[in-house]
């Protein structure tokens, strides 16, 4: 079995981490075209980590230990995430969407920077609360209609220091 899951494969997985789905429902919560959603179910489920029985995928919860490391795998995460920010980039530089991207290069103080990261941990925990109140008040989530938001902070010269080790 290999070691991670494509970004395509990750968001048929997400559709189906509350409940098994027919096909119809799988295209509406992917977005993806019948031919490659097939596909892709196809693959998911010689790896063991999808069953299909009655016209239903659902995850293979009886054989989680074999697929769920490759679904958190942390090379996989960080593959999924320079993809997401690449594609943004994208969205942006081709002004297509609705896609916002900010970047600042700023200086900060010591309080400065502890009063970033405060606001940092509000936004993290406003977000974890709406995934909260999703447990208690359920509404119809098409996964291809999440927002994916990316915030963080690192100084100046360890991203370019990192860019040069990659090199």
């Amino acid at each position: 079995m290999k070691k991670t899951v494509l970004i395509i494969e990750r968001i048929v997985i997400e559709s189906l981490e509350s409940k098994g789905r027919h096909l119809k429902e799988l295209e509406e919560y992917t977005g993806l075209e019948n031919s490659l959603l097939k596909a892709v179910l196809h693959k998911l489920i010689e790896q063991g980590v999808l069953t299909y029985k009655s016209g239903v995928y659902e995850l293979n919860w009886l054989q989680k230990d074999q697929w769920l490391p490759m679904v958190k795998d942390r090379e996989g995460m960080k593959v999924e995430i320079k993809e997401l920010f690449s594609s943004l980039v994208n969205l942006i530089f081709n002004k297509e969407g609705n896609a916002m991207l900010k970047v600042k290069k700023v200086w900060l103080e010591p309080q400065e920077q502890d009063e970033l990261s405060r606001r940092l941990k509000e936004i993290d925990h406003f977000l974890e609360s709406i995934r909260n109140r999703r447990t208690i008040k359920p509404v119809k989530e098409l996964t291809k209609g999440k927002q994916v938001l990316f915030y963080g902070v690192s100084s100046y010269e360890d991203l370019v220091d990192g860019l040069l080790k990659a090199s």
